[in-house]
This record gives C-alpha cells, structure tokens and sequence, in this order.
C-alpha cells in the first residue's frame, strides 16, 4: 500500500530551485499530521525515573514528530540533498540548514517575481479577468518567496 503523503511530496522533489514551494508543501504535510510543533518548540528534556507520566509522553510525542517530520522532508528530497541531511538529528535542524544553503536563491527568486508584477502591462485585447488572474499568480509568486505585498506595495 502507498503511503499517500510521500505520493505528495515527491511530486516536486526538492532541489534547491523549488525551495519555497517545497517547504510550503512541507508545512502543509505537517500541519495535516500535526507535527509541525517540531518546527518551532526544542525537544523536552529526558525524562528521568520519577517524571510524571505527562512529561514522559510529551517527551516521546515529540520524539515520534520530530522522527516523523525528518522522514517526510528526507524521502522529498534529491538524493544529493538527503546525503547531506540525513545524520541531522531533528527536522528543525534540517530546515534550518536548507534555508541557509538556498537563502540567496530565494532573495533573487523573490527578486525576479517581484519584477516580474512591477512590469506587467495588460496586452490591447486582453480580457480584464486573464490580466487579473496573471497579476494574482505573480503576487503569490512573490509572496511565496517571501516578499511582503502591502498596501502601499
């Protein structure tokens, strides 16, 4: 039986270029399996002989979300990408060092996206709805590479 959330995620196996659609899909994968806490919270201390039961199974909650997030983020990975990152021991870690090799691809990316909504001219004949419709990808486009579209932007 195939696992339908590893179908998912290697659709688009990440690899360098697809950074931010990637970890949005990463995102989505662990908020629907509610293991993102991963993510943000450190892992609760060990748990000694006379913890309470509460701790313990905080503890071993986490242990099985942090195990279960890094197994989702390796297995949609390139296999370069996943040699690289497989001894790291939490998923927090791993994301972290992935925003770190790819931060300069996602500021030109956002770059480029944001460009690319700044120049964009409604060709004559063009429907009002088709010029809307292209405007709005290419503001999510930005946005998913972490360009913030105000008011006043």
């Amino acid at each position: 039986m195939s696992n339908p959330i590893i179908s998912f995620l290697s659709k688009e196996l990440l690899t360098g270029e697809n950074f931010p659609k990637w970890k949005s899909n990463i995102n989505i994968v662990l908020t629907g399996d509610n293991s993102k806490f991963v993510m943000t919270e450190v892992c609760p201390d060990i748990p000694g002989d006379l913890s309470s039961k509460e701790s313990r199974e905080k503890y071993e909650r986490w242990l099985a979300a942090n195990k279960k997030s890094k197994a989702y983020m390796l297995a949609s990975m390139s296999d370069t990408l996943r040699t690289k990152l497989e001894d790291v021991e939490t998923a927090y870690e791993i994301m972290d060092q992935l925003q770190e090799m790819f931060r300069h691809k996602s500021r030109q990316a956002r770059f480029e996206a944001t460009k690319k909504y700044a120049n964009a001219r409604m060709a004559p004949g063009m429907h009002v709805r088709d010029h809307f419709i292209k405007m709005t990808n290419y503001f999510q486009e930005a946005e998913l590479h972490g360009a913030t579209i105000d008011e006043e932007t």
